[in-house]
């Protein structure tokens, strides 16, 4: 891409394919309900339908496969919390790209409102929404604060070019007259199978926008926090503690984000 990265102010953030998703009674925010044993196990969660599975069960997928390749299940990883709470997840472009970049603020029930916090993070390596869980959200989400997590335009969002199929926001698979993680806007020739991933074929330069993805995660935590208690309203730089966290890249995300932040949302 020739598309210019230097900071300026952003237009209005645009959330789109906005949901919310209730994780308690069996089901949490760090496990997704699997718990350490599960995860100790390298074979993933089974599915009950291999063709059809579940939101739910391809999101305890995903969860298994970023806990496995991030956190040390088998050394300094004794125990792992249980934290019910909700997840506000979102897609959001910007300004000249062609493909979003996924979004993710969890909340837990037991969010500290007496002391606000926030922690901003972006995925490692080429991972997708999720990366972060077994650091960030490790860390975050037991203490008390709200966790917001951005793709940074990496991740698979597999696209099916011979089906022209490929992965909605809750992880399923759809057409693509639907609002689609990835769609690179190509067909297939006749007898023609190719799979194309996001980071690797979305015609985007995401490395470049690392930073300002981080900036629009923080901007999306704020709203979700806002909407998620909406008596205590609004929740706000000013008066939210906003720390940006990464690890790999992922930290290299957060320092570009900390160049970029004119507006002072992080502290």
């Amino acid at each position: 891409s020739t598309r210019t990265t230097t900071p300026e102010p952003e237009a209005t953030d645009v959330f789109s394919a906005q949901r919310v998703s209730t994780h308690r009674d069996g089901d949490d925010l760090l496990t997704g309900g699997l718990g350490r044993d599960a995860l100790l196990n390298p074979v993933a969660p089974a599915v009950a339908d291999a063709a059809h599975p579940t939101a739910a069960e391809l999101r305890r997928r995903a969860l298994h496969a970023n806990w496995r390749g991030i956190a040390d299940l088998y050394g300094t990883v004794k125990t792992i919390p249980t934290v019910p709470g909700r997840e506000f997840h979102a897609y959001t472009t910007l300004p000249g790209a062609r493909q979003p970049h996924r979004l993710l603020v969890q909340i837990p029930d037991g969010f500290d409102a007496a002391k606000r916090c926030l922690i901003v993070t972006a995925s490692s390596g080429s991972r997708g929404v999720y990366g972060a869980i077994g650091s960030v959200s490790a860390y975050g989400l037991p203490r008390g604060c709200a966790v917001a997590h951005t793709d940074k335009g990496t991740g698979t969002g597999f696209f099916d070019i011979a089906s022209g199929e490929g992965v909605q926001a809750d992880g399923t698979r759809a057409a693509r007259s639907t609002a689609l993680e990835f769609d690179p806007g190509t067909t297939a020739a006749a007898g023609e199978t190719r799979i194309a991933i996001k980071h690797a074929h979305s015609g985007d330069n995401p490395e470049a926008d690392w930073g300002r993805h981080v900036l629009q995660a923080a901007r999306f935590g704020l709203q979700s926090l806002d909407e998620a208690f909406p008596q205590q309203a609004p929740f706000t730089a000013a008066n939210t503690r906003i720390i940006a966290f990464g690890l790999s890249n992922g930290g290299g995300a957060v320092l570009r984000a900390g160049e970029q932040d004119a507006d002072g949302l992080l502290d």
